[in-house]
């Protein structure tokens, strides 16, 4: 994992386009598929799954509650508004707390990027199942938190030396062919089919009071048949939805998906 560490109208026939292909991407190679047949799924090798699994989608929706209280907040003075950056941290202070009350780091482990990383990788954290032994990454979720346009718009801070270091201008540069999405996609298609990106929306159109997630180890696909992967894209991937997955069915389905197969889900956190 290295470190512990709009769609415009005419993109939207590429963008149907994008969205089939998630779903009917080429399968692997038939040695890779029957290989897979004879390897347990990461779920199987955890200590005690259901406990484990329980444990962990707890500490996620403990995070997402504590932080839709928070977007959710109105102050009869119109004078307090919580900022983009203290919404991904409320989120990831609470789920890293519960984590450790838990005791689980050493399973399912949660690394926050560094201001350098995050402009580069295009992601806010990593989980990371950990093998037993090693400790080594089996499977690696990462994290893009994405909130309200007019709430990014009204919370427009001055450049502060953080953001203007020289390593921070310097990542700027290497990443400004891509946006922030499409490097997160980039580094996930990068590590393999058990890297997923997960665009956390923070509200979306037509909930803004909810947290959503799209979950995806196939992105990658949007690679020629789409200009931008990007919010707008991403929120279309819940029009005539049907089935939201809780925390828990979205732990569930990553470890228990066989090697080499694509999975995309939508998700409910809140």
């Amino acid at each position: 994992m290295g470190p512990k560490f709009s769609i415009p109208t005419s993109n939207r026939v590429q963008s149907c386009s994008f969205f089939s292909s998630l779903k009917n991407r080429s399968p692997r190679k038939a040695l890779l598929d029957q290989t897979a047949l004879h390897q347990p799924s990461i779920l199987a090798t955890l200590p005690k799954p259901p406990d484990v699994l329980f444990i962990i989608s707890s500490c996620i929706s403990a995070a997402s509650t504590t932080t839709q209280e928070f977007l959710v907040f109105k102050d009869p003075e119109d004078k307090v508004h919580p900022s983009p950056q203290v919404l991904t941290q409320v989120f990831l202070m609470t789920y890293i707390t519960k984590s450790v009350d838990f005791n689980i780091t050493d399973i399912f482990n949660c690394t926050a990027m560094t201001p350098e990383q995050r402009i580069l990788l295009g992601a806010d954290w990593v989980w990371a199942v950990l093998e037993k032994s090693t400790k080594n990454p089996k499977i690696q979720i990462a994290v893009q938190v994405l909130h309200q346009p007019e709430r990014e718009d009204a919370n427009r801070t001055p450049i502060v030396a953080e953001t203007s270091s020289e390593s921070i201008q310097i990542a700027k540069m290497e990443a400004s062919h891509k946006n922030m999405c499409e490097r997160m996609v980039e580094f996930c298609t990068l590590i393999g089919d058990d890297c997923y990106a997960l665009f956390l929306l923070l509200g979306k159109k037509d909930d803004e009071d909810n947290i959503y997630g799209v979950l995806s180890n196939n992105f990658g696909a949007a690679d020629g048949k789409c200009n931008t992967i990007d919010r707008a894209l991403i929120e279309n991937f819940f029009r005539g939805s049907q089935y939201l997955h809780t925390p828990l069915g979205m732990m569930q389905a990553v470890l228990s998906k066989k090697v080499g197969d694509p999975l995309t889900l939508l998700v409910k956190f809140s």
